[in-house]
């Protein structure tokens, strides 16, 4: 049972980083019309690295007898600014297709992380009705 867990757990880190990425990136889209505005994402770091102003959200057990996740659920990102876009005329580097592709493609990889937790759930539920 703690192997499930043990497996589960990476895929909560990841739901929790493309949830923070979504957030970053709705931002920037809410900052369209301010003059001077540079666009933020968030990028995926190595649990690993340490980079200064790391996002670090982690899984805590409060009893002890609760099942013990470690740090495989960490979700580590770094915000970072991105003018790759460039400036418009009012000084803004949010591009709107540019920050709509990107909340898109954050979409659907936190959907498909999505459907693969749901699947593992569905096994274990499987698994704990014997089968039925």
């Amino acid at each position: 049972m703690g192997d499930f867990f043990a497996h589960v757990a990476p895929l909560h880190g990841a739901l929790d980083y493309h949830l923070q990425r979504h957030n970053v990136l709705a931002t920037n889209l809410a900052h369209v019309d301010t003059p001077g505005f540079v666009p933020h994402d968030l990028a995926r770091v190595d649990s690993t690295q340490k980079f200064a102003g790391m996002l670090r959200v982690q899984l805590e057990t409060t009893r002890s007898n609760h099942i013990a996740l470690g740090d495989a659920g960490a979700v580590t990102g770094r915000v970072f600014e991105d003018a790759s876009a460039g400036a418009g005329p009012d000084g803004n580097f949010v591009s709107m297709d540019r920050e709509a592709a990107k909340v898109a493609a954050n979409q659907l990889r936190y959907d498909t992380v999505s459907a693969i937790v749901s699947a593992e759930l569905r096994q274990l539920a499987f698994a704990a009705g014997d089968g039925h």
